[in-house]
């Protein structure tokens, strides 16, 4: 909520018009008594042990330079900022910048899923489906769950490559490809819908919202379950889909986005989870984890700014060590820890039951606590946006 503005009342128009042309003269001799003992003092200590002509001309280089920043600064005071002529192509040359602005604009502009890479899971299953059938052995079968993920990559990998090589590393590009694999709008409002569905006891439309969201099956979820489940999509599908993005933004550029990104949409296309996938998903799943493992140490990082910046530490280990996926265990031991809530537990995936470990807090999660789930990994994905401005920015 904005803070409410109180204005305490003039007495005369009059008066408040005098009482600011008071203040500019103040204001504009302080500058000038500042750019006069500032290019003094400069002076003076540049002339102390400079005989050589060398050093006299430093002097006055340095002395000149001093005196158009003071000119600036001068030129500021009395006439404001121009914004008309200020340089807004500098928001596309700081990649810092850039990634805020596909941010914002992610958050803002709904744009339908299937202009996503999520758009393309109906093609890349039907692909799938060519080359892992049933009659085919575990050996070929993981093979082909090599080669088609390695062939997939490499076809995006060098569109986006070439797109973005040719365009000159162009800023504007870069913020339309960042725009479009940056994936937190969705599961961040998916999750407030089964919040708003569970607290309003409507647990049928809860189960199938929450079913877009994981591949287990919903269907004979409590609402204890319910809860958990969305806990758990919220914090996976931000921390991979968004935080994770970002990360490996940074460290490769648009270049390392796109790979993070289309390797998460094709593990959830492939996901060994699923019947015949076992072996055909294996490669992208031990994938997955491993382009998450630096994003997973940075989030670590930013927990420390939690209510108990330590106990997440403790809990994460446990589902680092725990959980059948190492990464994915420490992060949902991370941040359940962080909130005390406890998350894994049986799930069941086309029919069968699949047991993982309690990883996380000690008490069971409830609809308020689908909301803190998702707002923890969005708070640490801020923490990280921000922090990269401020170095950014200054290095």
């Amino acid at each position: 909520m904005l803070p409410a503005l109180n204005f305490a009342p003039t007495t005369s128009l009059s008066t408040g018009i005098s009482s600011l042309d008071i203040a500019a003269p103040t204001v504009t001799s302080q500058a000038s008594i500042f750019e006069d003992t500032f290019l003094e003092e400069t002076a003076n200590r540049l002339k102390q042990g400079t005989d050589s002509g060398a050093g006299a001309g430093a002097t006055n280089a340095i002395t000149d330079s001093a005196t158009t920043a003071s000119n600036s600064y001068s030129s500021v005071i009395e006439h404001g900022i121009d914004y008309q002529n200020l340089d807004w192509s500098m928001l596309f040359e700081e990649s810092c910048l850039i990634l805020t602005l596909a941010v914002i604009l992610e958050m803002i502009i709904p744009l339908s899923r299937k202009f996503k890479l999520d758009g393309l899971m109906g093609i890349f299953g039907a692909l799938g489906r060519k080359v892992n059938r049933s009659g085919d052995s575990a050996s070929q079968r993981s093979f082909a769950g090599i080669a088609l993920p390695v062939l997939i990559i490499a076809v995006f990998m060098f569109l986006v490559i070439t797109l973005y090589y040719f365009s000159n590393r162009d800023g504007i590009v870069a913020l339309v490809i960042m725009f479009l694999i940056l994936e937190l709008k969705f599961p961040q409002d998916r999750a407030i819908l089964v919040y708003r569905a569970l607290h309003e006891g409507f647990k049928d439309k809860a189960k199938d919202l929450l079913q877009s969201m994981v591949l287990r099956q919903t269907s004979m979820l409590s609402s204890m379950g319910i809860a958990k489940a969305a806990s758990e999509s919220a914090i996976l599908r931000i921390f991979s889909g968004w935080f994770a993005v970002m990360v490996w933004y940074y460290l490769w550029g648009v270049e390392g986005a796109v790979l993070m990104q289309l390797i998460n949409v094709l593990e959830r296309t492939y996901n060994y989870k699923l019947r015949g996938n076992h072996q055909f998903g294996r490669m992208l799943f031990h994938l997955q984890q491993i382009m998450l493992v630096i994003p997973a140490l940075l989030l670590m990082l930013c927990l420390v700014c939690s209510k108990n910046p330590m106990r997440h530490f403790v809990t994460a280990a446990a589902g680092f060590k725990a959980y059948p996926a190492p990464i994915s265990g420490l992060v949902l031991g991370a941040v359940g820890g962080s909130l005390n809530i406890a998350l894994g537990g049986p799930r069941y995936y086309q029919g069968y039951i699949m047991r993982l470990p309690q990883v996380g807090g000690t008490y069971s999660p409830d609809e308020q606590s689908i909301l803190y789930a998702m707002r923890k990994i969005r708070m640490c994905g801020i923490i990280l946006l921000v922090l990269s401005i401020v170095i950014g920015l200054n290095v």
